[in-house]
């Protein structure tokens, strides 16, 4: 090894404060990979549709929906947002005319959020676009058994984030 090697390797170890184990690694690459596809993706999104992948998210969750309609609280706990935000979310698409707060049929004093037909028709244009997208950013980098390795990683992921204590 030259000097200049150890060099580039001592500034490159300088500078990675994440960590060396492959553990810490991994975080690192999932970090940044999820932090850029989001990026790209809510760029792609909005420049063709109009919508943020947050919106996006939210009318999916509404069309997969029976009756396509959720209980706030519901909706927020599925979109990992506060109850504000989701307000606020909420009141925005409703001003476009993509979806309705409705009292809940069920229980008068909550209200639920509607996926109206013209959000339907937004929703199904825009789940092109975002289907192309997936397919030009995501489907290339793996194969079929690497999907189902990932998809088997997050879930476990998943279910170490939710079953994990909440912090003070």
């Amino acid at each position: 090894m030259t000097a200049e090697d150890s060099s580039t390797s001592s500034q490159q170890r300088s500078r990675d404060l994440t960590g060396f184990s492959p553990k810490a690694k991994a975080w690192r690459s999932f970090f940044e990979t999820s932090a850029i596809i989001s990026d790209r993706m809510e760029k792609r999104l909005q420049a063709t549709t109009g919508l943020k992948l947050s919106d996006y998210n939210l009318l999916l969750i509404l069309a997969e929906a029976p009756g396509k309609q959720l209980r706030m609280g519901e909706l927020a706990e599925r979109m990992v947002f506060s109850p504000s935000r989701l307000s606020y979310q909420v009141k925005s698409l409703a001003g476009r005319g993509l979806l309705e707060r409705c009292m809940d049929p069920h229980d008068k004093r909550g209200m639920t959020a509607c996926l109206t037909e013209e959000g339907s028709t937004v929703f199904a244009a825009a789940s092109k676009v975002h289907a192309q997208h997936i397919r030009q950013l995501f489907h290339p980098a793996l194969d079929d058994a690497q999907a189902v390795q990932l998809r088997q990683i997050c879930e476990a992921i998943y279910h170490t984030v939710t079953t994990a204590d909440e912090p003070c």
